[in-house]
C-alpha cells in the first residue's frame, strides 16, 4: 500500500469512528429519560442518604428543582448522565494488574 493509500485509509477510519460516535450519542439520547430521587436510589442501589451526600458534594450529575435555599429541594437525574457517571466511576476505580 502506498503512502497516499495509507493516508486515505487513515482519514476514512477517523471519519467512520466520528460518525459512529455521533450515531451512538443520538441513540443514547433517544432512550434518555429523567429519574426522580427515589427512582435514582433504586437504579443505583444506593441509600437516599448516600445519594443526597453525592448531590451536596456535586459529585453526581443532577438538577435541582425549587427555589434557591429551599429546605426541601427536588432532585432530578438524567438516565444517560447517570450511565456516563457510572462508567467514569468504574474507570476511575479500575486498576489493571501490572
Amino acid at each position: 500500500m502506498t503512502a497516499i493509500e495509507q493516508a486515505i485509509a487513515q482519514i476514512v477510519a477517523e471519519q467512520v469512528a466520528l460518525a459512529e460516535k455521533r450515531i451512538m450519542e443520538r441513540l443514547a439520547s433517544a432512550n434518555d429519560r429523567d429519574l426522580s430521587f427515589s427512582e435514582t436510589c433504586d437504579y443505583l442501589n444506593m441509600s437516599s442518604y448516600s445519594l443526597k451526600r453525592l448531590c451536596s458534594a456535586k459529585k453526581i450529575p443532577h438538577r435541582v428543582v425549587g427555589s434557591p435555599g429551599s429546605k426541601n429541594p427536588r432532585y432530578w437525574f438524567s438516565l444517560s448522565g447517570l450511565e456516563q457517571w457510572k462508567r467514569a466511576e468504574e474507570a476511575k476505580n479500575y486498576q489493571p494488574n501490572q
